[in-house]
């Protein structure tokens, strides 16, 4: 993926879990009307996978930009 293409700088400006290059991990979810967070061993302190698919960058980060 070209810079020009990377969803990078995206992230960096509105990804919660965007912290130095590195994911933070948390992931949500909703059952039995309550909201879950947890820690995704997959991505915690690994660098940002955004260009190569990120269910929470694709679930929740674009949904918050397209509605702002």
């Amino acid at each position: 993926m070209t810079v020009m293409n990377s969803q990078i700088q995206v992230a960096r400006r509105n990804c919660a879990n965007f912290d130095n290059g590195n994911c933070l991990g948390c992931m949500f979810q909703r059952k039995d009307s309550k909201l879950l967070m947890r820690l995704d061993s997959k991505y915690v302190d690994k660098p940002c996978v955004v260009d190569k698919g990120c269910t929470y960058f694709d679930k929740i980060v674009k949904k918050g930009i397209i509605c702002t």
